[in-house]
């Protein structure tokens, strides 16, 4: 009998994590439930500036257009790239999302996202631009659907 083998590696498969957001949002609801709202803030904060240090370097070095291209692929990579509207001006970067694909997908299979998943995204962009020395502003945000308006703005006291 002739065995047959096949090279595969997990870069030649279809990149999803949709799980992933579930299995996120316990976590965090965990951490703030045990430890209280603020320690969730603090986790979101810290592995923002570890998982996000490419981007952010990529910010401080090429400004919000690196973190238009970012965004850009975040949302093809969730399939959803008609949700995501970008406005780039000189000193600003507007975003528009229509519609979460993590909200989508969790109210999908019947998973209702906690408080905090609605939080993670103003934390998580917050630090990113804490960490660039951009302004930013959670302009507003639907719970139901995760659509979402957020700018970046340059601060007074410039990029870090």
């Amino acid at each position: 009998m002739q065995k047959l083998f096949i090279d595969r590696k997990a870069s030649d498969n279809k990149y999803l994590h949709k799980d992933f957001h579930v299995a996120f949002d316990r976590g965090l609801t965990y951490l703030a439930l045990k430890y209280g709202g603020a320690a969730a803030d603090e986790y979101l904060a810290g592995f923002t500036v570890n998982h996000y240090a490419p981007l952010i370097e990529n910010i401080k070095s090429n400004g919000l257009a690196a973190l238009a291209n970012h965004l850009t692929g975040v949302y093809a990579a969730e399939e959803a790239p008609r949700d995501l509207f970008i406005t780039e001006t000189e000193d600003a970067l507007t975003v528009s999302v229509l519609k979460c694909p993590a909200v989508s997908y969790m109210r999908g299979i019947g998973y209702e996202p906690s408080e905090w998943f609605y939080k993670s995204a103003s934390v998580v962009y917050k630090t990113i631009a804490d960490e660039t020395g951009y302004g930013f502003e959670m302009v507003s945000y639907d719970r139901a659907t995760g659509a979402a308006k957020f700018r970046f703005y340059k601060n007074q006291g410039g990029i870090k």
